[in-house]
């Protein structure tokens, strides 16, 4: 049986391959998210430690390191849930494509066999 709508079966896959991406993108963003609030945390408090602020300074920076380290592990959580949505998303698209192009094809070869099994219908009897 020929294969149709090579498309459809060409944006499914595209569908798919950009799931696949946006998963990946979003696996290394919570990465980076919580590595860049550690190390700006770290920064914080490292900055917080001048001796030009004094007390204040002495205060400043433990806080605001820790403030950032949690914001920035927030954000990272956040865009990963929404990123996993988002990959989830398309790669279901993609594979709703490739379900919708199989139906077909099992509807046409379905309709095919019965065409070719129905045999025309027997005489009824003659009454005598």
């Amino acid at each position: 049986m020929e294969k149709r709508f090579r498309a459809l079966r060409f944006v499914g896959t595209i569908y798919k391959i950009v799931g696949i991406i946006v998963a990946l993108l979003t696996i290394l963003g919570a990465i980076g998210a919580c590595l860049g609030g550690v190390l700006g945390g770290g920064l914080m408090q490292t900055l917080g430690q001048n001796q030009d602020l004094g007390t204040l300074g002495g205060l400043v920076g433990p806080l605001a390191g820790s403030i950032g380290t949690i914001v920035s592990g927030a954000l990272a959580i956040g865009g990963l849930i929404y990123g996993a949505f988002a990959a989830i998303t398309l790669y279901a698209v993609g594979e709703l494509i490739d379900l919708l192009v199989a139906l077909e094809e099992n509807t046409r070869s379905t309709a095919l066999l019965l065409r070719q099994q129905t045999t025309p219908p027997a005489e009824p009897p003659q009454s005598a």
